[in-house]
């Protein structure tokens, strides 16, 4: 597979300053999420990354590091970095017992957050993650849990219910705009294919997943947020913003009730 050349470009520039601001700090660096699955989509996606360090970073450390962070944004804004610093011992540990640690945001650097310390990152690291310094993560000694990748999916779908379907109400503006749309869309299809094989699919894989999986009242707004995810340009498939919203809101509430069932060893999905 092929690693798109804006990701690789922001990960060399990426240890280019690191290295710099702390020389031999970060002893590997891989990259995960959409770049890793051959789906990234400018101007959608972050560059989402696992640097590797011998220790944690110490109050200088942190301080230079913070610094290059921000440099590089400045430099090269679009697509932003986001992702974790861990050490070796975290990534044989998992997720589950470490403590909050460095990681990135949008670009910003954070000395201590929980931000993607969780299931669904390492099971990347584990089967599609692009290694651009270190060794392979499969001579790590990685940890694996798919019994946590399910526990963590199904308090996705809690997530992603709450938020959307919520006694507040999903923030208009966000589901009426065609990224939240996209998020909301895909994210279900996303965590329903995770408890259905505890695997973990791109976003366009997932709503091809979702388009196999679910009834044919679903398809368009599925065939929407894959469109916004794959093709921009392309013409929205309703006529208002107010109808699209309406659809994704029943699409996530079917979804995670059916979600819902298969985290509790219910039949097979029908979304329904």
């Amino acid at each position: 597979m092929t690693t798109h050349p804006l990701a690789l470009g922001v990960a060399d520039a990426f240890l280019a300053m690191v290295d710099v601001a702390v020389p031999d700090f970060v002893e590997a660096l891989y990259l995960v999420g959409s770049t890793a699955m051959g789906d990234f989509r400018p101007p959608l996606s972050d560059v989402d990354f696992v640097a590797v360090t011998r220790a944690r970073p110490g109050n200088g450390e942190q301080i230079a590091l913070a610094e290059a962070h921000a440099r590089l944004a400045l430099e090269r804004p679009s697509p932003a970095l986001d992702g974790i610093y861990l050490t070796w011992d975290d990534l044989r540990d998992g997720p589950v017992g470490i403590p909050d640690g460095p990681c990135v945001q949008r670009g910003r650097f954070f000395a201590s957050g929980c931000h993607d310390r969780h299931p669904l990152t390492w099971s990347v690291l584990a089967t599609s993650a692009v290694t651009v310094r270190g060794p392979l993560c499969a001579g790590t000694g990685l940890w694996r849990g798919a019994a946590h990748l399910e526990r963590w999916a199904l308090a996705g779908v809690e997530e992603h219910r709450g938020r959307w379907l919520g006694t507040d109400a999903a923030d208009e503006a966000t589901l009426l705009a065609a990224e939240g749309v996209e998020r909301a869309v895909l994210g279900m299809c996303r965590l329903h294919y995770i408890l259905a094989t505890r695997v973990v699919p791109s976003k366009s894989g997932a709503g091809l997943y979702g388009l196999i999986t679910f009834p044919p009242e679903w398809h368009r707004v599925i065939d929407e947020a894959l469109r916004i995810r794959r093709e921009p340009a392309a013409a929205c498939l309703y006529e208002t913003p107010g109808e699209r919203r309406r659809d994704a809101l029943a699409f996530v509430r079917a979804v995670a009730d059916d979600a819902r069932a298969l985290g509790a060893g219910g039949g097979a999905p029908g979304g329904g």
